[in-house]
């Protein structure tokens, strides 16, 4: 199966499993997802801020023999039509504090933005294609600012059925120098609506389909850094996340969710564990 397909069966199941349910208020009592923010878009169209943090532990078995990662970051989307928006999804300060190898250090992150447009919308279901472009702006030290940044052409869905509602999203991120890998990403979510609580539970599969040619380690960044690992390639990181969001209103959401691998092996040292939480405010 080549990359084309596999996008657009992704990018199409969650729409197909359920299509139009009975759902009374549709897509307005969905959430968005947890993990990897920077990569799972939700394919719905709203003005938000997003607040995040992020602590990330490092695998012993990495380069660096463990140690941690810390991101405070700033999501902002801009709804521009019922099937437009504006997005920023990546920036924030970043806290390294690996074990070895490498000092500890901090700084800025790159920025990534673009637009996403969606091709399909129901009352219960959505499919939304967009673009986003990493500009690297962000400190060398911990690992941003280098290389000529990446495009992002992504897909999600979304669709409801009675309680429980199902999201995924798929994309490439392709370096736009040697330097960097590229990588094909693919993310999927269920929750179910308990009230104004939702527990959730997440799976994420990042695959480098290109290694870079920077640092000589088989171990790529997951979903935030790029390391321009040179032996990464078909090297899967496969993870799985639980948690759960509340909505304390109906224009403010928060959420918390525990990442972990699912396969320990080669390629996928990066990560021990990760906690992410978030508040979206919504406007309008």
């Amino acid at each position: 199966m080549n990359t084309r397909n596999a996008l657009a069966i992704a990018a199409t199941l969650v729409v197909s499993m359920c299509g139009d349910s009975a759902f009374a208020d549709g897509l307005d009592n969905m959430i968005s997802p947890v993990s990897h923010p920077v990569t799972f878009e939700d394919p719905r169209h709203s003005t938000e801020l997003r607040p995040i943090f992020a602590y990330h532990e490092v695998d012993d078995s990495f380069v660096t023999q463990g140690g941690n990662a810390q991101v405070y970051a700033l999501q902002a989307r801009l709804k521009l039509t019922d099937d437009l928006s504006f997005i920023a999804t990546k920036d924030g300060l970043v806290s390294l504090k690996p074990k070895a190898v490498v000092p500890d250090d901090e700084g800025i992150a790159d920025v990534a933005a673009g637009l996403k447009y969606s091709v399909l919308r129901t009352d219960t279901s959505i499919l939304t294609t967009g673009l986003r472009y990493e500009i690297p702006l962000g400190k060398e030290e911990i690992f941003q600012g280098q290389g000529d940044g990446a495009l992002n052409p992504f897909v999600s869905a979304g669709t409801t059925c009675g309680d429980i509602n199902l999201m995924a999203g798929t994309g490439l991120r392709v370096a736009l120098d040697d330097t960097d890998s590229s990588f094909w990403d693919l993310d999927m979510h269920a929750d179910m609506k308990l009230g104004s609580f939702y527990p959730l539970v997440e799976l994420n599969l990042i695959h480098p389909y290109q290694s870079g040619d920077r640092l000589p380690i088989a171990d790529e960044g997951e979903d935030f850094f790029n390391f321009g690992a040179t032996n990464a390639a078909g090297k899967n990181i496969i993870t799985m996340a639980a948690g759960a969001r509340y909505r304390i209103s109906d224009s403010i959401d928060i959420g918390a969710a525990y990442q972990f691998p699912l396969d320990r092996g080669e390629g996928s040292a990066i990560i021990d564990w990760r906690l992410t939480a978030d508040m979206i405010i919504r406007f309008g």
